[in-house]
C-alpha cells in the first residue's frame, strides 16, 4: 500500500466549534524551566503579564507588539514559555482581541497550557483553525499531514453583514492567504459545503486552514467547522 493511500485511510474527521468568547487566540505553553507558575493574566488593550519563580514578571505590552503575530513571536522568544497561535490570524491587532482576566490553566493532551481566549464583542469576529496538532510543543510531525475544510454552519446574527466577511486562510508558517470568501447569512442558521458535500478545501501538506467569520460591526453566535485530518 503507498504512504498516500495509508494516510486516507487513516484520516479522522474533526468538527470545531466555537462562540462567544470560546475561540483561543492563542495557546500558551510554561516551560519546566521557568519553575512555579504564580499567574498569567491579559488586561484588555494593555498586556499580557505571566509571572513565573525563575522567569519572575514577563510583560507583553500591545503598544509594542501591535499585532497577534508579534505577540507571539514575542512570547515564542522568552526562554520560560513558548505557544501557538490558533483561532485567528496573526495579522488581528492585539488591542482589541483578548478576553481580560486571569486565565485559567487547562489540559490538552497531558500538557498544561494558558488559553488566551478572543473576546467577540471587541474583535467582531469567530473563528476556527483545522489543523494536525492543537497543542504547543508536542513536536508532532507536520509535513506528512495535510487538513480538508469540508462544511460550515454559521448561526449568527450580524450588526452589518459584512461583504464576503466569511473567509478561509491557508496558513504556511506566518503567511496567511485567502483561499474562499463568502457573505455569511445573519439571523439564521446556514450551511455550507461544496458539491452537495462531496467536495472540500485541502490545505498543502503541513499547512493549516483557518475558517474565520468577521462583521464591520458585532457578531454574536456559533460557528461550526466540518473537516478531516490526515
Amino acid at each position: 500500500m503507498s504512504f498516500l493511500e495509508n494516510r486516507k485511510l487513516l484520516a479522522q474527521g474533526v468538527i470545531g466549534q466555537v462562540g462567544n468568547d470560546l475561540g483561543v487566540a492563542i495557546r500558551i505553553k510554561v516551560l519546566t524551566g521557568a519553575g512555579a507558575v504564580t499567574s498569567v493574566t491579559t488586561t484588555t488593550a494593555t498586556n499580557i503579564v505571566i509571572i513565573t519563580a525563575n522567569g519572575s514578571t514577563e510583560t507583553y505590552a500591545f503598544a509594542t507588539y501591535a499585532t497577534v503575530g508579534a505577540l507571539a513571536d514575542a512570547i515564542n522568544a522568552s526562554a520560560y514559555t513558548e505557544c501557538k497561535v490558533l483561532d485567528t490570524v496573526r495579522s488581528e491587532e492585539t488591542a482589541t482581541q483578548f478576553v481580560t482576566g486571569v486565565i485559567t490553566a487547562g489540559v490538552v493532551d497531558g500538557i498544561t497550557v494558558y488559553d488566551v481566549l478572543a473576546d467577540t464583542s471587541t474583535c467582531d469576529y469567530v473563528a476556527y483553525r483545522l489543523t494536525n496538532d492543537r497543542n504547543v510543543g508536542s513536536n508532532k510531525p507536520k509535513g506528512s499531514h495535510r487538513v480538508h475544510v469540508q462544511e460550515i454552519v454559521t448561526d449568527v446574527t450580524l450588526g452589518a453583514t459584512t461583504a464576503n466577511g466569511l473567509k478561509i486562510y491557508e496558513v504556511d508558517g506566518t503567511t496567511e492567504t485567502v483561499v474562499y470568501q463568502a457573505t455569511a447569512t445573519s439571523g439564521s442558521s446556514a450551511t455550507i459545503n461544496w458539491a452537495s458535500g462531496e467536495g472540500k478545501i485541502t490545505a498543502k501538506d503541513g499547512n493549516d486552514l483557518v475558517v474565520k467569520l468577521t462583521d464591520g460591526t458585532s457578531v454574536t453566535g456559533t460557528l461550526t467547522v466540518t473537516g478531516e485530518r490526515e
